[in-house]
């Protein structure tokens, strides 16, 4: 047995009962903060849009600036994990996140906003990451089930109270919508002492290399594609040469995103993966579910409050069947598929029951 693996196995062993629901507790204290980041502001956009003057263009960038820079940031924080203390790690992306909520909530502008979004972003990544990083490290395989009710009922907490504690924030005079980032400010300040005061883990490294190049030119490719759906149609005409030059450059920065991603030693997204079928289909499906799921989630809340008239707190209200339906069903079809190991036809029957539903929406 390598030394590498022996501390790993003796603070999974090591630590009691009490001890892992003690780390827990910040651990996942911070992963609600980084739910809460993308679903406190759902239903509080359109004031936040209006009351900085921005556009339809920054009414997207708001939402998909703190999605990309987490997507993008999670591979490398769980790299970083193996080079360095993960409890520093983790302190960090609080630290990073509280900074991004605070000048979030300063902005003046659309572009301040977005910006300080892209830094709340990078801390949620970090905490995302390495709250499935330190879990690992802390507990045993065979004891994870007895821990993941815990990180399910965060999620869930975190998914259906964020939209409707943003749209009760903007609906109280004496709060305002910049409180929908403030608000996470005192929870990721708790996470942060508690974990300083319960979590010790060892320092087990191991040789890892970040792919700085993949991760840049990925993050880039994808971008480069948003500016242009964003802004074509309203700078631009969609049939310009300004969209022929994002386009192209979109799939020259994505050639080469693959050029460097076959080469790498360890890749932020691995080719080999997309060799098998069965994983190339879910990917597939992922980012059409996602793109439903996430427009669903993020325009409803401007749709009922500007083409219905209601308040932002009806708004969350209203949004409340959809999340919960996701919540039931994901939390039910998840563990039927654990017992039985079937799994295909749920995704077929979510897949026509997800069509179905925005057939009648619309």
């Amino acid at each position: 047995m390598s030394q590498a693996t022996v501390p790993t196995r003796a603070a999974a062993v090591d630590m009691t009962h009490r001890q892992i629901l003690e780390a827990l507790s910040g651990l996942l204290l911070g992963l609600f903060v980084a739910i809460l980041s993308s679903t406190v502001i759902s239903n509080a956009l359109p004031r936040i849009i209006t009351e900085l003057h921005g556009g339809q263009s920054a009414y997207t960038w708001v939402v998909t600036s703190a999605l990309l820079a987490t997507t993008a940031t999670t591979p490398i924080w769980g790299k970083m994990a193996d080079l360095t203390n993960k409890k520093t790690l983790v302190q960090l992306a609080l630290g990073i996140y509280v900074l991004g909520s605070v000048l979030a909530g300063l902005a003046q502008g659309t572009g301040e906003l977005i910006a300080c979004r892209v830094l709340q972003g990078v801390g949620a990544g970090g905490l995302t990451a390495l709250a499935q990083v330190i879990m690992a490290t802390m507990i045993a395989p065979r004891e994870r089930g007895r821990y993941s009710g815990y990180l399910g009922a965060v999620m869930a907490v975190g998914t259906i109270g964020g939209p409707l504690i943003g749209g009760v924030i903007v609906d109280t005079s004496w709060l305002g919508w910049r409180w929908c980032f403030y608000v996470g400010v005192p929870f990721a300040i708790i996470a942060l002492i508690v974990l300083q005061k319960t979590l010790h883990l060892p320092v087990v490294k191991r040789k890892a290399q970040i792919d700085w190049w993949g991760a840049t030119l990925i993050t880039a490719a994808v971008s480069l594609l948003l500016i242009w759906v964003s802004l074509a149609g309203d700078q631009f005409a969609w049939a310009s040469w300004q969209t022929a030059a994002m386009v192209v450059g979109a799939l020259v920065l994505g050639a080469l995103a693959i050029r460097v991603e076959t080469r790498a030693a360890e890749p932020m997204i691995p080719p080999r993966l997309f060799r098998n079928r069965t994983i190339t289909l879910a990917v597939v499906a992922s980012i059409a579910v996602g793109v439903g799921m996430f427009g669903a989630s993020i325009f409803l809340g401007q749709y009922f409050q500007i083409s219905r008239g209601q308040s932002p707190t009806m708004s969350g209200l209203m949004t409340l069947p959809m999340i919960l339906g996701l919540l039931v069903a994901s939390t039910v079809i998840g563990r039927v598929i654990s017992k039985t190991g079937r799994w295909k036809r749920y995704l077929v029957i979510g897949s026509a029951l997800l069509t179905v539903g925005f057939a009648l929406m619309g």
